[in-house]
């Protein structure tokens, strides 16, 4: 099991260096200078500060973004530059936003499943479809906007609650509506009811026998549930004000930091990996029958 995890992981490890180097590449690529009659043409000495930032037309200038960031030099071509240690620790508080939004969520989906199972299906069937309905069609940054005034004027929210409060709804619907699914299935079996016939209470079937069935299906989705946790935070951070990793990104974009950019996209695509190897290990622990397919 542990070897099989390992060689995931490796496979996994494989995508930061790939990531690095095409982002280096697409940066590289972008026009920095517009035709000199534009209002946006770019001043040519801002233009040699881009190159010379992102180490364009230099020997291995691939390597230029990161030997900035080991050596501890501030990455960008202005005071809106930032060092490694400084997007290490913006980083840390997007993750953080994240995995408070992953435990918000997971509440949402163990709450949401119980009551469209046991108490919208039975009663409307055709219920259970208008909230997944609205959690989808919602963007991130509508619920965001509405919650601002809650957060900046009356202080009831800290931003951190507030930003993981509106990443986790979609989510939160999505892995109930998955949990709903399975938990249906499951009490349609026959063991379910050979179970209760034997004089077992119903929340005792339901903990000891039907959630360690359902559960498989919730640790499929948690891997990109939690990949889109994490890119989600973004537009809550925007609109919220967290001066963390999200806030550091758009920015950067912004004002063609373009250093920044590409040591940020490999960070971010170095932490999906980290998540996906973590979800591999819960689901390797907790999954009986993943064991039995990897070693078969």
């Amino acid at each position: 099991m542990i070897r099989a995890v390992a060689l995931r992981a490796l496979r996994q490890l494989a995508i930061v260096p790939i990531v690095a180097v095409a982002s280096y590449f697409l940066m590289a690529a972008l026009p920095l200078q517009i035709d000199d009659e534009s209002k946006r043409a770019l001043p040519a000495d801002l233009v040699a500060s881009y190159r010379k930032d992102l180490g364009l037309g230099e020997p291995l200038g691939v390597l230029r973004p990161w030997e900035k960031l080991f050596a501890g030099e501030r990455l960008g071509t202005s005071a809106q530059g930032v060092t490694g240690a400084e997007m290490l620790e913006k980083l840390a508080g997007s993750v953080g936003v994240g995995l408070m939004a992953l435990a918000l969520a997971l509440v949402w989906a163990f709450a949401w499943a119980l009551v469209r199972v046991l108490v919208v299906e039975p009663r409307s069937p055709g219920a259970s479809d208008v909230v997944p309905a609205i959690a989808f069609g919602t963007p991130v940054f509508i619920p965001a906007l509405l919650l601002v005034p809650a957060v900046a004027e009356a202080g009831y929210l800290l931003p951190e609650l507030a930003a993981a409060l509106v990443i986790s709804i979609w989510p939160g619907v999505f892995l109930g509506s998955l949990l709903a699914d399975g938990l249906g299935d499951e009490l349609r079996r026959d063991y379910v009811r050979t179970a209760k016939g034997k004089g077992l209470a119903a929340h005792e079937v339901l903990r000891r026998h039907v959630l360690p069935n359902v559960l498989p299906v919730l640790l499929d989705a948690l891997g990109p549930v939690a990949t889109a946790l994490l890119a989600g935070s973004f537009a809550a951070e925007r609109v919220l004000g967290l001066p963390y990793f999200g806030q550091l990104y758009v920015v950067a974009v912004l004002q063609k930091q373009l250093a920044v950019v590409v040591v940020a996209t490999t960070l971010f695509a170095s932490v999906l990996v980290v998540v996906t190897v973590a979800v591999e290990l819960v689901r390797a622990f907790v999954d009986p029958r993943s064991r039995e397919e990897r070693t078969a």
